[in-house]
């Protein structure tokens, strides 16, 4: 059950308690878990209130999965006592939610599927990229040509002054596909130097801006099973300068999805 918990260091807001970074999967088991008078958007001190049902839960797991299966399952059975003696579950919930985690992943492929049997032509990975999601669960496979940029394979049009492909004077970044965000290597030319040998902080905010703002559009994309990403904006970024930026030189700009927050409409989110 506590497979999907993992310990963090102790914070002074979480203060009496063991606290935990509680992943998406985590909150998917726990709705399933709770009863439905309470199932809901989780507040931090929701999750603070079971986080000492949460970390017996985690020891018993780790127990779990260090002994025999004979030991693991009586230990699965102290974990659901433990959520069902707080009155917050039944046996039959807990069945459920093993289930859950293979459940997830049999209907995030059948999306895909259902997504390629509608579009027209079945091209959902533009990009050519070996790690879109239908590529990876299966669906579809990518071909002999080039990968592509997401802004060529989305928005070839664009006169974004960052990451436009059309725009005739830009920057024209061009972001692919790594693991969980995105990468690119780019070059500013001299013209854009707030001084000589330093490139003005400003274009650089504007290539994290583009590229942080694509790196959310194609994890909202992803996640929902979407054919397009959707439209996103950045709503508050923060740049710490650690030295001066040279011209005409290669720049790796590369980003990380860390959290995500989604919103009951398909695609939306933060």
């Amino acid at each position: 059950h506590a497979s999907c918990l993992v310990p963090v260091q102790h914070s002074s807001c979480c203060s009496g308690v063991d606290a935990f970074a509680v992943t998406d999967k985590t909150m998917a088991l726990l709705r399933i878990l709770l009863k439905p008078s309470i199932v809901g958007e989780f507040s931090l001190p929701a999750i603070r209130a079971l986080a000492s049902d949460l970390s017996q839960l985690a020891h018993l797991g780790q127990e779990a999965y260090s002994r025999s299966s004979g030991h693991a399952s009586t230990s699965s059975a102290s974990c659901s006592d433990i959520l069902q003696g707080r009155g917050i579950c039944s046996s039959a919930s807990t069945r459920k939610a093993h289930r859950w985690g293979q459940k997830e992943e049999k209907d995030k492929k059948a999306q895909w599927q259902a997504l390629v049997s509608q579009t027209p032509d079945g091209r959902i990975n533009p990009c050519n990229s070996k790690l879109h999601p239908a590529v990876l669960e299966g669906v579809v496979a990518v071909n002999d040509a080039d990968e592509l940029c997401v802004q060529e394979a989305y928005t070839p049009q664009s006169r974004c002054f960052g990451c436009g492909p059309a725009h005739p004077d830009g920057l024209r970044l061009q972001s692919k596909r790594i693991e969980n965000g995105l990468e690119a290597v780019v070059q500013i030319p001299a013209k854009y130097c707030a001084f000589p040998g330093i490139v003005n902080g400003g274009i650089l905010g504007t290539l994290l801006d583009c590229h942080g703002n694509w790196t959310s559009a194609i994890t909202l994309m992803d996640r929902a099973c979407l054919p397009k990403p959707p439209l996103t904006l950045t709503a508050q970024m923060v740049v710490t300068y650690k030295e001066p930026t040279p011209p005409d030189t290669d720049l790796l700009v590369r980003s990380r999805v860390v959290s995500i927050k989604e919103t009951a409409q398909p695609g939306m989110g933060k």
